[in-house]
């Protein structure tokens, strides 16, 4: 460096910055103060007095003027205003269609981006919340590998011991208690912490103070969501559980604030407390537990690196693989907490969590439908192109540049978009309680309530729609030549608009094509379902939850009742999908398998009839006995022939009880949905006051409501304190499928509004070539074309895209069905062709309709008058 000249780069910077008529003088004198400077002060001296010149000439009236402003001043983007106000105001049906296809379209992604708002704000209010990580663990077992959450309990003490880490928490999920409420027990999930919880994550202390719960064993700390719910108004501190656990503090809910979920949280050490040093050993510091309900939790040190934690932890894998059951190779990870939500997918996840295929989805989703609300804006610009390309022609030879040609259009749809906004929010708060039914399954990643962050969110992404959807015409007017607009020949080197607006036609037609198709075949499928044979009988069958009430008073009163063919009691509700997991395990206890278990009585086979293969049902007095089905036998590797009289070993904690087969179910359906029919299943014979919870009856009346009466009154003489709340077994059931056919509606209502996109675009598109169109129609009447004649001429091409789309449509739908919805059913479930065609000629008939109608009103134009000037 040249210490006897001024610094290049601030000579520099100011070069480029500085307006050129005042370069020469300024620069002179800064050169003349920089080398007296030197010459008097030394040279850092005049180096640092050079920077802060240069620092104090970048001042409006000294740099340059920048093309930004020189383009966009606020006189122009008022004239953009009055401009787009007069277009609005001259085409109406053209505006209308724009506002109101992406008010359709921005009220679904208004609830998308709030989901998306919702995801990211997870567990910002943890103090130091970017250095607090979990650990997590790849698993590569002999035939495949497992992602998982968890983390054994016997990394906790190594990782407490680590100078990397300012603190760690270990705990426990998926731990249960409950309550008895107005004679009703409402059960609670929680988690098993350590004494560190409160040190990494910090939640809001309502009532009480939460670090009570480590001074003894008896004591938890419950949200304040959980105490509404429990005790209403009153103070819970001092309550205490069935167990004997008692309130010691009320903190916020984690509900939409934190990938982590309870009820209530109790001290750790209580497990432990009840159990001998070699029980701990097994059950709690087994290093082969890496695949149980088990959390690491850490903050990072300020200055430490994740790298070096990462280095360290690598050091434990040998320990988990020694400990493994199977050939299984290990390795120690983690995740910081701000990736958890939208993060990789991974097994024993916390509920809340949603991984980053539904940040996709909905991203996909909200690309898609301002894509085609677009779409409406770009078609109708380009019928219109000869009309605008006058207009920017004119707008040109005044004057205009390319940049306040595409503001001129940006403008215009930024204010339709702005528009359609306010429609959105009005449509927003009328779906959403539809919404939220929806989208039980994705709840934790939506909060009704708008807060102003989320509002102005909706404002930013308002205006990114509308910079969007006109990006594409301001970019084709601007490159227009004046000359070449006023004598109407556009230069058709740069983009063939005819076969642009065709291509975006037929892509908006097919996308709706395929939702029709989708909205017919989910209505279709889900009247298949809830008809579908299950195995056993479910038609009229009523079940009354019992919780603590005297049976024998109960079951008493239903033998006198003639109106009561049979009942049964039993822990599920076959089709409900619930049913408790046991571990079956082989003869020499060394293999377990998890099975779908339930209790019922002797009368199961009179109440639900299920079809048996092999075998017959329970006996009287003999709790030992066990109904299976075939996918148990394929488990434990036993033919069908020598099933019936077989013995089998079910595990409940440390409790193993020896079970006999006497039948095997054919075709027993427990869940329509095939992700809760995943394991064996297995019904043992077997009245339990705990276990038990619903009893069915088979009722046999023309007089339901007189019957249910009867039922009630000898229900009252043995609970006073219960409700009594029969439902039919057929409800229970079709509830069963809620959460996926909420996702089905709301895929359902996205297809709706799709086809709502394109029918206004249809509508547009007709209107415009029907007006543009009238001196035409005009000469063909006066030459003899009736109204039949010219709808076949205006409706040509319509149907040609119609039966293009149909062709594309057609085989996506039927290969979405056939790979993403039918694979969801344990049930065989049909595609059938009626229900295609229905559809396909419903959107056809809407569209040619629109197309017909403008014809028929344009052709009703007395020609003379659409004449006279020519």
């Amino acid at each position: 460096m040249n210490l006897d000249s001024t610094p290049k780069f601030w000579t520099n910077l100011f070069r480029r910055v500085c307006n050129r008529d005042f370069f020469e003088e300024l620069q002179g004198d800064l050169e003349e103060r920089f080398f007296h400077d030197l010459e008097v002060k030394g040279g850092k001296v005049a180096r640092r007095n050079y920077r802060k010149e240069v620092l104090k000439m970048l001042r409006p009236s000294v740099i340059k003027t920048t093309k930004m402003k020189q383009q966009f001043s606020f006189s122009i983007f008022r004239m953009h205003l009055v401009l787009t106000a007069r277009n609005m105001k001259r085409n109406k049906v053209f505006s209308f269609v724009n506002v109101l296809s992406l008010a359709a379209a921005m009220t679904l992604c208004l609830f998308a981006v709030n989901m998306i708002y919702t995801g990211y704000s997870y567990d910002k209010q943890h103090i130091n919340a970017d250095r607090i990580y979990r650990v997590i663990n790849k698993a590569v077992e002999p035939e495949r590998t497992l992602n998982l959450a968890s983390s054994p309990y016997a990394l906790d003490r190594h990782l407490k011991a680590m100078p990397q880490i300012e603190s760690s928490t270990f705990f426990i999920t998926n731990i249960n208690g409950s309550y008895d409420v107005k004679g009703e027990t409402l059960g609670l999930r929680g988690y098993s912490v350590d004494e560190n919880f409160f040190d990494v994550f910090n939640f809001k202390v309502i009532a009480g103070n939460p670090q009570d719960i480590f001074r003894d064993y008896s004591s938890i700390a419950i949200t304040d969501k959980a105490a509404k719910r429990l005790f209403g108004n009153d103070n819970p501190i001092g309550k205490k559980s069935n167990s004997g656990a008692v309130i010691r503090a009320v903190i916020e809910s984690p509900d939409k604030i934190s990938h982590l979920k309870f009820d209530f949280i109790h001290n750790v050490a209580f497990m432990g407390s009840r159990m001998s040093p070699e029980e701990k050993q097994a059950r709690l510091y087994d290093w082969g537990r890496y695949i149980d309900d088990h959390f690491n939790y850490f903050r990072l040190a300020e200055n430490a690196s994740v790298s070096d934690v990462n280095n360290l932890l690598s050091a434990f894998n040998q320990n988990i693989e020694e400990s493994a059951s199977r050939n299984t190779k290990i390795t120690l990870g983690t995740q910081k907490l701000s990736d958890i939500m939208f993060g990789p997918e991974f097994m024993i996840e916390m509920r809340p969590v949603h991984s980053r295929a539904t940040l996709i989805a909905l991203v996909i989703a909200i690309v898609v439908l301002i894509a085609l609300a677009g779409f409406n804006y770009t078609n109708l610009s380009i019928a219109r192109s000869l009309q605008r390309s006058k207009e920017i022609g004119i707008r040109k030879l005044t004057g205009s540049t390319k940049w306040q040609v595409i503001g001129q259009f940006l403008t215009e749809t930024t204010i339709f978009s702005v528009f359609a906004l306010a429609i959105a929010v009005f449509a927003y708060q009328l779906v959403l309680p539809s919404f939220e039914q929806y989208i039980q399954e994705f709840s934790s990643l939506f909060r009704p309530d708008l807060n102003t962050e989320m509002l102005i969110w909706f404002g930013i992404f308002s205006i990114l729609v509308g910079l969007a959807a006109g990006i594409f015409p301001a970019l084709h007017f601007a490159k227009i030549s004046p000359l070449l607009a006023i004598n109407n020949r556009l230069k058709k080197g740069v983009i063939n608009l005819p076969t642009m607006k065709k291509a975006l036609v037929g892509i908006q037609v097919c996308v709706s094509t395929f939702s029709i198709l989708f909205i017919a075949l989910i209505a279709h499928q889900k009247n298949e379902v809830l008809s579908a044979d299950l195995g056993y009988e479910t038609e009229g069958l009523l079940a009354v939850p019992i919780n603590k009430i005297d049976l024998d008073i109960f079951t008493a009163e239903l033998d006198k009742l003639p109106e009561v063919k049979s009942y049964t009691l039993s822990s599920m509700i076959p089709g409900a999908g619930k049913m408790n997991r046991r571990f079956m395990v082989s003869e020499n206890l060394q293999d377990t398998f998890a099975t779908l278990y339930g209790i019922a009585d002797v009368q199961f086979q009179d109440v639900y009839a299920p079809s048996l293969k092999i075998g017959a049902g329970f006996s009287k007095g003999r709790p030992n006995e066990l109904v299976v089905d075939e996918a148990f036998l394929k488990t434990i590797n036993l033919p069908l022939e020598t099933a019936v009289g077989s013995t089998v070993q079910v595990m409940h904690w440390d409790i193993i009880e020896e079970l006999s087969i006497v039948g095997v179910l054919e075709k027993f359906t427990f869940s329509g949905l095939k992700s809760r029919n995943n394991y064996p299943l297995a019904i043992r014979n077997k009245v339990d006051t705990l276990e038990s919870k619903f009893i069915t009856l088979n009722l046999a009346s023309n007089n339901i409501p007189n019957t249910l009466r009867k039922i009630e009154s000898g229900w009252s003489m043995s609970a006073s304190d219960q409700v009594f709340n029969p439902i039919y077994v057929d409800d229970v059931i079709a509830k069963n499928y809620t959460s996926f056919y909420g996702m089905m509606h709301l895929m359902e209502l996205c297809g709706a509004i799709i086809i709502l996109i394109a029918v206004l675009g249809q509508f547009g598109i007709a209107l415009f070539n029907a007006e543009s169109r009238v001196k035409e129609i005009g000469i063909r009447k006066v030459l003899g074309a009736n109204f039949t004649s010219l709808a076949k001429l205006f409706t040509r091409s319509t149907l040609t895209t119609l039966g293009i789309s149909a062709l594309i449509a057609i085989p996506a739908v039927y290969y979405f069905f056939n790979e993403s919805i039918v694979p969801q059913f344990a049930l065989e479930l049909s595609l059938p062709v009626s229900v295609i065609l229905k559809g396909i000629f419903t959107l056809w008939a809407a569209i040619v309709a629109i197309v017909v109608i403008q014809t028929w009103q344009t052709a009703n134009l007395n020609p003379a008058e659409s004449l006279r000037n020519e």
